[in-house]
């Protein structure tokens, strides 16, 4: 290759790449959009002023800001709670987790055998054999 090619090569590399950072330069990016506010500044002021008042705004350098627990129940309530749940069954202390609870069912043994029946009945009984298995 000749050095006459050499020089045409590199003058439209050099244009080309002018051209194209010329092109980006106009296209902002992202695309600027005005906001237009739907409250004045005085409302804002209020709105401001009104969070500062209830402890909404927070200043700190942990985000997001964790607002304090604020709890609706009185410690006689958890505790009947807790002691309600513990009568269900419901608390479960287990290393397992999760934890399993364990199977209550709602129809007596003479409903299931029932259903047991009218499955086999209706050709809809499936076996241990014939079940998919996982």
């Amino acid at each position: 290759m000749n050095t006459k090619n050499i020089a045409k090569n590199l003058f439209a590399g050099l244009l080309l790449t002018s051209a194209v950072g010329a092109a980006m330069a106009e296209a902002p990016y992202p695309a600027e959009t005005r906001i237009v506010s739907t409250k004045s500044r005085a409302e804002v002021i209020a709105d401001l002023q009104q969070a500062r008042a209830n402890g909404e705004l927070l200043v700190t350098d942990q985000y997001p800001v964790d607002k304090p627990f604020v709890s609706t129940k009185t410690r006689a309530d958890v505790v009947a709670e807790l002691k309600q749940a513990r009568a269900n069954g419901e608390l479960l202390v287990s290393e397992q987790y999760p934890v399993e609870k364990p199977f209550h069912s709602t129809m007596t043994r003479a409903q299931v055998q029932q259903e047991l029946q009218q499955a086999r009945q209706d050709g809809t009984a499936v076996s241990n054999t014939q079940a998919p298995s996982l």
